[in-house]
Protein backbone atom coordinates (compact mmCIF):
# COMPACT_ATOMS: atom_id res chain seq x y z
CA UNK A 1 0.00 0.00 0.00
CA UNK A 2 2.89 2.63 0.83
CA UNK A 3 4.51 1.72 -2.54
CA UNK A 4 1.32 2.13 -4.34
CA UNK A 5 0.56 5.63 -2.54
CA UNK A 6 3.90 6.79 -3.33
CA UNK A 7 3.81 6.47 -6.94
CA UNK A 8 0.48 8.07 -6.84
CA UNK A 9 1.99 10.80 -5.40
CA UNK A 10 5.48 11.00 -8.32
CA UNK A 11 2.21 10.77 -10.84
CA UNK A 12 0.32 13.75 -9.31
CA UNK A 13 3.49 16.10 -8.41
CA UNK A 14 4.03 15.23 -12.22
CA UNK A 15 0.90 16.31 -13.32
CA UNK A 16 1.37 19.93 -11.65
CA UNK A 17 4.98 20.55 -13.00
CA UNK A 18 4.00 19.17 -16.60
CA UNK A 19 0.00 20.45 -16.42
CA UNK A 20 -3.10 18.46 -16.01
CA UNK A 21 -4.06 18.92 -19.68
CA UNK A 22 -1.44 16.71 -20.48
CA UNK A 23 -2.60 13.75 -18.92
CA UNK A 24 -5.39 12.39 -20.06
CA UNK A 25 -7.71 11.11 -17.33
CA UNK A 26 -8.01 7.24 -16.75
CA UNK A 27 -11.31 5.85 -17.78
CA UNK A 28 -10.95 3.44 -15.46
CA UNK A 29 -10.24 5.66 -12.34
CA UNK A 30 -13.17 6.04 -9.60
CA UNK A 31 -14.77 9.22 -9.79
CA UNK A 32 -15.76 11.26 -6.83
CA UNK A 33 -18.91 11.40 -5.56
CA UNK A 34 -21.33 14.11 -3.41
CA UNK A 35 -23.10 13.49 -0.42
CA UNK A 36 -25.88 15.15 -3.04
CA UNK A 37 -25.90 12.74 -5.69
CA UNK A 38 -29.13 10.79 -6.46
CA UNK A 39 -30.03 7.82 -9.17
CA UNK A 40 -32.01 9.96 -12.11
CA UNK A 41 -34.53 7.75 -12.08
CA UNK A 42 -35.57 9.33 -8.09
CA UNK A 43 -36.09 12.60 -9.61
CA UNK A 44 -38.39 12.06 -12.40
CA UNK A 45 -41.85 11.78 -11.72
CA UNK A 46 -44.05 9.49 -13.68
CA UNK A 47 -47.15 10.43 -14.55
CA UNK A 48 -50.08 7.89 -15.10
CA UNK A 49 -53.57 9.25 -16.92
CA UNK A 50 -56.03 7.47 -14.92
CA UNK A 51 -58.92 6.18 -17.19
CA UNK A 52 -61.71 5.38 -14.85
CA UNK A 53 -64.74 4.29 -16.97
CA UNK A 54 -67.74 4.52 -15.14
CA UNK A 55 -70.23 1.78 -16.09
CA UNK A 56 -73.53 3.49 -17.34
CA UNK A 57 -76.68 1.89 -16.66
CA UNK A 58 -80.32 1.60 -19.34
CA UNK A 59 -81.66 4.67 -17.51
CA UNK A 60 -78.88 6.99 -17.85
CA UNK A 61 -79.37 6.40 -21.72
CA UNK A 62 -83.23 6.51 -21.76
CA UNK A 63 -83.16 9.93 -20.52
CA UNK A 64 -80.63 11.15 -22.65
CA UNK A 65 -82.58 9.79 -25.28
CA UNK A 66 -86.01 11.44 -23.48
CA UNK A 67 -84.50 15.11 -23.27
CA UNK A 68 -83.79 14.81 -26.92
CA UNK A 69 -87.25 13.66 -28.19
CA UNK A 70 -88.86 16.14 -26.03
CA UNK A 71 -86.21 19.01 -27.64
CA UNK A 72 -87.07 17.98 -30.90
CA UNK A 73 -90.87 17.22 -30.12
CA UNK A 74 -91.22 20.98 -28.59
CA UNK A 75 -89.68 22.30 -31.54
CA UNK A 76 -91.87 20.91 -34.06
CA UNK A 77 -94.83 22.09 -31.65
CA UNK A 78 -93.34 25.68 -31.91
CA UNK A 79 -93.04 25.83 -35.58
CA UNK A 80 -96.78 24.16 -36.10
CA UNK A 81 -98.28 26.90 -33.59
CA UNK A 82 -96.08 29.59 -35.86
CA UNK A 83 -97.32 27.82 -39.55
CA UNK A 84 -100.87 27.60 -38.24
CA UNK A 85 -101.13 31.62 -36.52
CA UNK A 86 -99.82 32.70 -39.96
CA UNK A 87 -102.55 30.81 -41.64
CA UNK A 88 -104.67 31.85 -39.62
CA UNK A 89 -103.83 35.66 -40.68
CA UNK A 90 -103.69 35.17 -44.13
CA UNK A 91 -107.29 33.58 -44.05
CA UNK A 92 -108.44 36.88 -42.23
CA UNK A 93 -106.83 38.63 -44.79
CA UNK A 94 -108.71 36.85 -47.50
CA UNK A 95 -111.93 36.90 -45.87
CA UNK A 96 -110.74 41.25 -45.52
CA UNK A 97 -110.37 41.54 -49.06
CA UNK A 98 -113.15 39.13 -50.16
CA UNK A 99 -116.28 41.42 -48.00
CA UNK A 100 -114.74 44.50 -49.91
CA UNK A 101 -114.66 43.02 -53.29
CA UNK A 102 -118.82 42.04 -52.35
CA UNK A 103 -119.43 45.72 -51.63
CA UNK A 104 -118.30 46.62 -54.51
CA UNK A 105 -120.59 44.19 -56.53
CA UNK A 106 -123.63 45.43 -54.29
CA UNK A 107 -123.15 48.77 -55.31
CA UNK A 108 -122.56 47.44 -59.36
CA UNK A 109 -125.38 45.63 -58.98
CA UNK A 110 -127.60 48.54 -57.70
CA UNK A 111 -126.64 50.39 -60.52
CA UNK A 112 -127.45 47.69 -63.01
CA UNK A 113 -130.60 46.23 -62.06
CA UNK A 114 -132.36 50.13 -62.64
CA UNK A 115 -130.53 50.51 -65.84
CA UNK A 116 -132.16 46.84 -66.99
CA UNK A 117 -135.79 48.12 -65.82
CA UNK A 118 -135.75 50.94 -68.14
CA UNK A 119 -133.86 48.96 -71.02
CA UNK A 120 -137.03 47.03 -70.96
CA UNK A 121 -139.28 49.62 -70.34
CA UNK A 122 -137.94 51.15 -74.07
CA UNK A 123 -137.74 47.87 -75.26
CA UNK A 124 -141.59 47.56 -74.84
CA UNK A 125 -142.47 51.01 -76.65
CA UNK A 126 -140.06 49.95 -79.26
CA UNK A 127 -142.18 46.71 -80.15
CA UNK A 128 -145.17 48.96 -79.72
CA UNK A 129 -144.04 51.45 -82.14
CA UNK A 130 -143.24 48.77 -85.34
CA UNK A 131 -146.10 47.51 -84.88
CA UNK A 132 -148.40 50.64 -84.62
CA UNK A 133 -150.49 51.54 -87.83
CA UNK A 134 -149.35 55.17 -87.83
CA UNK A 135 -145.35 53.81 -87.75
CA UNK A 136 -144.18 56.32 -90.32
CA UNK A 137 -144.85 58.80 -87.91
CA UNK A 138 -142.94 58.03 -85.31
CA UNK A 139 -139.45 58.56 -86.88
CA UNK A 140 -137.55 60.35 -84.02
CA UNK A 141 -138.60 57.82 -81.14
CA UNK A 142 -137.51 54.83 -83.67
CA UNK A 143 -134.31 55.83 -84.30
CA UNK A 144 -133.74 56.33 -80.84
CA UNK A 145 -135.18 53.79 -79.42
CA UNK A 146 -133.43 51.50 -82.08
CA UNK A 147 -130.09 52.96 -81.30
CA UNK A 148 -130.42 52.36 -77.86
CA UNK A 149 -131.74 48.52 -78.07
CA UNK A 150 -128.52 47.58 -79.45
CA UNK A 151 -126.61 48.36 -76.26
CA UNK A 152 -125.57 44.87 -74.53
CA UNK A 153 -125.66 45.20 -70.78
CA UNK A 154 -121.87 44.19 -69.05
CA UNK A 155 -121.41 42.83 -65.85
CA UNK A 156 -118.02 42.94 -63.92
CA UNK A 157 -118.27 40.82 -60.93
CA UNK A 158 -115.20 41.89 -58.36
CA UNK A 159 -113.34 38.51 -58.66
CA UNK A 160 -109.98 39.35 -57.92
CA UNK A 161 -109.94 37.60 -54.11
CA UNK A 162 -111.57 34.06 -55.36
CA UNK A 163 -109.46 33.93 -58.00
CA UNK A 164 -106.22 34.69 -56.66
CA UNK A 165 -107.50 31.63 -53.89
CA UNK A 166 -107.65 29.83 -56.21
CA UNK A 167 -104.59 30.26 -57.70
CA UNK A 168 -102.39 29.87 -54.69
CA UNK A 169 -104.50 27.07 -53.30
CA UNK A 170 -105.55 29.94 -50.56
CA UNK A 171 -109.10 28.12 -49.96
CA UNK A 172 -107.76 25.57 -48.26
CA UNK A 173 -107.33 28.34 -45.30
CA UNK A 174 -111.25 28.91 -45.16
CA UNK A 175 -111.71 26.36 -42.13
CA UNK A 176 -115.19 27.96 -41.50
CA UNK A 177 -117.95 25.86 -43.26
CA UNK A 178 -120.48 28.35 -43.34
CA UNK A 179 -118.46 30.65 -44.79
CA UNK A 180 -116.75 28.54 -47.19
CA UNK A 181 -120.00 26.93 -48.45
CA UNK A 182 -121.87 30.60 -48.74
CA UNK A 183 -118.87 31.72 -51.14
CA UNK A 184 -119.09 28.44 -52.89
CA UNK A 185 -122.55 29.35 -53.83
CA UNK A 186 -122.39 32.71 -54.26
CA UNK A 187 -119.59 32.56 -57.09
CA UNK A 188 -121.52 29.20 -58.46
CA UNK A 189 -124.77 31.96 -59.72
CA UNK A 190 -121.84 33.33 -62.39
CA UNK A 191 -121.98 30.97 -64.24
CA UNK A 192 -125.72 31.44 -64.93
CA UNK A 193 -125.47 35.22 -65.34
CA UNK A 194 -122.46 34.80 -67.60
CA UNK A 195 -125.03 32.40 -69.43
CA UNK A 196 -127.57 34.95 -69.78
CA UNK A 197 -124.82 37.62 -71.01
CA UNK A 198 -123.28 35.70 -73.37
CA UNK A 199 -127.13 34.78 -74.67
CA UNK A 200 -128.19 38.48 -74.76
CA UNK A 201 -124.71 39.24 -76.81
CA UNK A 202 -125.74 37.03 -79.30
CA UNK A 203 -129.42 38.70 -79.85
CA UNK A 204 -127.77 42.01 -79.82
CA UNK A 205 -125.41 40.69 -82.60
CA UNK A 206 -128.30 39.01 -84.24
CA UNK A 207 -130.60 42.45 -84.13
CA UNK A 208 -128.08 44.82 -85.35
CA UNK A 209 -128.05 42.75 -88.83
CA UNK A 210 -131.82 43.37 -89.20
CA UNK A 211 -131.59 46.60 -87.77
CA UNK A 212 -129.43 47.73 -90.71
CA UNK A 213 -132.08 47.10 -93.52
CA UNK A 214 -134.15 49.04 -91.25
CA UNK A 215 -132.56 52.14 -90.17
CA UNK A 216 -130.70 54.45 -91.90
CA UNK A 217 -127.03 54.69 -90.93
CA UNK A 218 -126.05 58.25 -91.63
CA UNK A 219 -129.04 59.11 -89.38
CA UNK A 220 -127.73 56.40 -87.03
CA UNK A 221 -124.35 57.93 -86.79
CA UNK A 222 -125.72 61.21 -86.35
CA UNK A 223 -127.71 60.66 -82.91
CA UNK A 224 -124.65 59.41 -81.21
CA UNK A 225 -122.87 62.12 -79.29
CA UNK A 226 -119.16 62.43 -76.85
CA UNK A 227 -118.95 59.60 -74.12
CA UNK A 228 -121.17 57.30 -76.64
CA UNK A 229 -124.72 59.53 -75.53
CA UNK A 230 -127.60 59.24 -77.86
CA UNK A 231 -129.69 62.11 -78.64
CA UNK A 232 -133.34 61.48 -80.30
CA UNK A 233 -133.01 63.38 -83.65
CA UNK A 234 -135.00 66.39 -84.71
CA UNK A 235 -137.82 66.18 -87.30
CA UNK A 236 -139.28 62.71 -88.59
CA UNK A 237 -137.06 60.45 -90.48
CA UNK A 238 -137.77 58.07 -92.76
CA UNK A 239 -136.92 54.39 -92.21
CA UNK A 240 -135.09 52.82 -95.34
CA UNK A 241 -137.60 49.99 -94.94
CA UNK A 242 -141.82 50.00 -94.07
CA UNK A 243 -141.54 46.29 -94.85
CA UNK A 244 -144.32 44.67 -92.19
CA UNK A 245 -142.57 41.55 -92.48
CA UNK A 246 -138.91 42.85 -91.90
CA UNK A 247 -140.57 45.50 -89.02
CA UNK A 248 -142.16 42.85 -87.23
CA UNK A 249 -138.80 40.30 -87.52
CA UNK A 250 -137.01 43.54 -85.85
CA UNK A 251 -139.90 43.55 -83.62
CA UNK A 252 -139.16 39.69 -82.82
CA UNK A 253 -135.52 40.53 -82.20
CA UNK A 254 -136.64 42.87 -79.72
CA UNK A 255 -138.58 40.65 -77.63
CA UNK A 256 -135.85 38.44 -77.14
CA UNK A 257 -133.27 40.72 -76.21
CA UNK A 258 -136.02 41.58 -73.88
CA UNK A 259 -136.96 38.22 -72.55
CA UNK A 260 -132.82 37.23 -71.57
CA UNK A 261 -132.64 41.04 -69.92
CA UNK A 262 -135.79 40.11 -67.46
CA UNK A 263 -133.94 36.83 -66.36
CA UNK A 264 -130.67 38.57 -66.05
CA UNK A 265 -132.90 40.78 -63.83
CA UNK A 266 -134.00 38.34 -61.94
CA UNK A 267 -130.60 36.65 -61.51
CA UNK A 268 -128.60 40.21 -60.62
CA UNK A 269 -131.68 40.33 -58.25
CA UNK A 270 -130.56 37.37 -56.53
CA UNK A 271 -126.89 37.36 -56.46
CA UNK A 272 -127.43 40.84 -54.90
CA UNK A 273 -129.29 39.65 -52.26
CA UNK A 274 -126.53 36.39 -51.48
CA UNK A 275 -123.96 39.76 -51.82
CA UNK A 276 -125.29 41.19 -49.21
CA UNK A 277 -125.82 37.94 -47.03
CA UNK A 278 -122.32 36.67 -47.33
CA UNK A 279 -120.96 40.01 -46.34
CA UNK A 280 -123.03 39.31 -42.96
CA UNK A 281 -121.75 36.16 -42.16
CA UNK A 282 -118.18 37.12 -43.17
CA UNK A 283 -118.59 39.97 -40.62
CA UNK A 284 -119.82 38.12 -38.14
CA UNK A 285 -117.86 35.00 -38.51
CA UNK A 286 -114.34 36.51 -38.48
CA UNK A 287 -115.75 39.88 -36.21
CA UNK A 288 -115.13 42.12 -39.22
CA UNK A 289 -115.69 45.85 -37.79
CA UNK A 290 -117.62 48.26 -39.69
Amino acid sequence: MDKEENIQEKVSATKDILGKENFPEDPHAPKPTTGHSQPATENMEVHHHSHTHEKRNWKSYFREFLMLFLAVFCGFLAEYQLEHIIEHQREKEFIVTMTADLEEDTAMFAKLIPSLESNIKRADTLIHLLNAPDVKSYGSDLYYLGRRASRSQSLSIHDRTIQQMKNSGGFRLIRNEKASKAIIDYYNQLGFINMLLTLDLNETNEYKKVAAEVFNPVIFDGILQTHSLIQRPSGNPSLLSYDKTLLARLSNMVSYMKSSRLSLIDAVTTMQDAAAQLIELLKKEYRIEE
